[in-house]
C-alpha cells in the first residue's frame, strides 16, 4: 500500500510540474508571435506615415499642374480631389474583402509556426 501511495504521489508532481511547464511554454509562444505581430505593425505604420506624406505632396503638385493646364485654380484642385472621392468610394464598395484579408493576415502571424 506505501508504493501506491508514492507512485500517485509522485505522477501527481510529475503532473502538476508538466502542466506548469505546458503552460509556460504556451505564454512564451504568445508572447514571440506578438511580439513579431507588434514588429510588422511597426513597420506597417511607418510606411504608411511615408506613403501618405509623399502622397500629400505629390498631390499638392498635381493639382498645382492640372490647375496650369485648366488655367483654374479650382480646377486643378478639383480634379485631385475628385480622384480621391473615386478611391473613398472604390474602398467603401469593398470594405468586406479588405477587412477580411486584414484579418486573415493576422491569423496567418498569428497561428505561422516560424
Amino acid at each position: 500500500m506505501p508504493e501506491s501511495e508514492h507512485f500517485f504521489t509522485d505522477t501527481r508532481k510529475e503532473l502538476e510540474t508538466y502542466l506548469e511547464n505546458r503552460v509556460l511554454l504556451l505564454k512564451m509562444q504568445m508572447t514571440e508571435k506578438t511580439g513579431r505581430l507588434v514588429g510588422r505593425l511597426v513597420v506597417l505604420l511607418v510606411l504608411v506615415i511615408l506613403i501618405v506624406v509623399t502622397l500629400f505632396f505629390a498631390s499638392l503638385m498635381a493639382a498645382y499642374y492640372l490647375s496650369d493646364v485648366t488655367d483654374s485654380l479650382m480646377t486643378g484642385f478639383g480634379i485631385v480631389a475628385g480622384g480621391y472621392l473615386l478611391v473613398l468610394i472604390l474602398v467603401w464598395l469593398f470594405r468586406n474583402k479588405l477587412g477580411r484579408s486584414v484579418t486573415d493576415t493576422v491569423i496567418q502571424i498569428l497561428l505561422k509556426e516560424r
